[in-house]
C-alpha cells in the first residue's frame, strides 16, 4: 500500500475532499541545476498539488491531516498502460508503415495518427478505471 499525508479541504456527508503535495527530491538533489525535470517544473510553475475525493464513514473536519493509501498494483498497472501502450503502438505502426507506404511523409503521418489514437484510447480507458474501487485512494487513518 502506498501511503501519503493529505489535508481535508472539504467534507460533505461521507465524502471528503483532500489535498496532498507531491514529494519532490529536486530541492536536495545535487544535479538540480542540470536537470530537465527541475527546469520544467520551474517553467510550468507546478506545485504538485493533487486533490482527491475519498469516501469515508469517519466524520472529518476541514484542515484535519489524514493518511490516504492506494494499492501498489493499481499504480503499477496504470503506469504500464501509460508507457507500454504508446510504445508498442509506435513500434507496430512503424513496422506497418514501412510495409504499407513508400513515401516517408505518409509513413510519419500514419505513425503520428496511430500514436494519437492510442493516447485517446488510454484516456477513455483510464476514465473507466477511475470508477473502479481498486483505483481510488482510501482513508487509512486520521492523524
Amino acid at each position: 500500500m502506498l501511503k501519503e499525508t493529505a489535508i481535508v479541504i472539504d467534507y460533505q456527508s461521507g465524502m471528503a475532499k483532500v489535498e496532498c503535495q507531491s514529494q519532490s527530491a529536486c530541492g536536495t538533489c545535487a544535479a538540480q541545476n542540470a536537470c530537465g525535470a527541475s527546469a520544467l517544473s520551474e517553467l510550468t510553475g507546478e506545485k504538485g498539488e493533487h486533490i482527491f475525493w475519498i469516501e469515508t464513514i469517519t466524520p472529518l473536519k476541514v484542515g484535519q491531516r489524514v493518511e490516504i493509501g492506494l494499492e501498489e498494483r493499481s499504480l503499477i498497472f496504470s503506469a504500464l498502460i501509460i508507457y507500454i501502450v504508446p510504445l508498442l503502438t509506435i513500434l507496430v505502426s512503424t513496422f506497418l508503415a514501412e510495409k504499407l507506404f513508400s513515401h516517408e511523409l505518409i509513413s510519419a503521418l500514419f505513425i503520428f495518427i496511430c500514436t494519437a489514437l492510442s493516447f485517446l484510447a488510454i484516456r477513455t480507458y483510464s476514465k473507466r478505471l477511475k470508477k473502479k474501487h481498486h483505483y481510488q485512494p482510501i482513508l487509512l487513518r486520521v492523524l
